[in-house]
C-alpha cells in the first residue's frame, strides 16, 4: 500500500522519467513529430502531460493495485472480480473521453472522465475493495 501512496507523492518525477523514455522511443523510431502532433490534438481538459507517459503510468498503477489486492486477498475469484471492476471503470473513462472528443470537446465529458481516471489511479479503489472482498472469518 505504501508503494501506491509513494507513487502518488512522486507523480511528477515518475511522469518526467516516463515522458523522457517515450520521447526517446518515438525519436528512435523516427516518430518524434507524430508524438508532438498527437499531443497537440489532445484537449488540456484531458491532460497536459505526455499521453504515452500517462497511459503507462495508469497501466502500471492499476497493475500494482491489482497485484496488491491479489496478495492481500489470496483469492483468485476476488482478484478477477477486482480486475473486472477496474476494467469497467477504465472502459467508462475511455467512453467519457471519446464522448468528449466526438461531442466537439464537450467539457463535461472530459471533466468527468478525468475525475474518474484520477480516482482509478489513486489508492482509493484498493482501500474500498479490500474490506468488501476480505474473506469472512467464522
Amino acid at each position: 500500500m505504501l508503494l501506491l501512496f509513494e507513487a502518488g507523492m512522486e507523480v511528477e518525477t515518475i511522469f518526467a522519467a516516463l515522458t523522457r523514455a517515450w520521447q526517446a522511443v518515438f525519436a528512435a523510431l523516427g516518430l518524434g513529430g507524430a508524438l508532438a502532433h498527437w499531443q497537440q490534438d489532445t484537449s488540456a481538459l484531458v491532460t497536459r502531460r505526455s499521453l504515452p507517459a500517462g497511459l503507462t503510468y495508469a497501466a502500471l498503477y492499476v497493475g500494482a493495485s491489482l497485484l496488491l489486492l491479489h496478495l492481500l486477498l489470496r483469492n483468485p475469484r476476488h482478484t478477477r472480480w477486482a480486475a473486472r471492476l477496474y476494467a469497467g471503470l477504465l472502459t467508462a473513462c475511455v467512453v467519457l473521453l471519446l464522448a468528449g472528443r466526438l461531442g466537439s470537446h464537450a467539457a463535461w465529458a472530459y471533466g468527468l472522465g478525468r475525475r474518474l481516471l484520477d480516482f482509478i489511479v489513486s489508492p482509493l479503489p484498493v482501500l474500498l475493495l479490500l474490506p468488501l472482498l476480505w474473506p469472512a472469518r467464522k
